[in-house]
C-alpha cells in the first residue's frame, strides 16, 4: 500500500496504472476515487462534485477484489 493522504492509499503494483484509491481505516475499507485524479477532484475539489454516472470502480488487484 502507498500512502497518499491521511489513511487514503494506492495498491501498489509494479508497472501498472489506474489503481483505486482506498481509504482505510480499521477493518474499514472503502473507494474513495476510482484512481488517482478522481480522488483528487473528490477529496480536495470545492464544493465536491456529484457522481452523475455509474461508479463502476473495479479492483486492479485481485487480493482486493476479496474486500470490494
Amino acid at each position: 500500500m502507498v500512502p497518499v493522504y491521511a489513511h487514503r492509499f494506492l495498491p501498489a503494483g509494479r508497472g501498472t496504472f489506474g489503481h483505486p484509491v482506498l481509504s482505510m481505516r480499521g477493518t474499514d475499507i472503502i473507494y474513495y476515487g476510482t484512481n488517482l485524479l478522481d480522488y483528487i477532484n473528490q477529496e480536495f475539489q470545492d464544493p465536491r462534485p456529484e457522481r452523475t454516472e455509474t461508479w463502476q470502480p473495479h479492483a486492479t488487484v485481485s487480493f482486493w477484489r476479496d474486500y470490494l
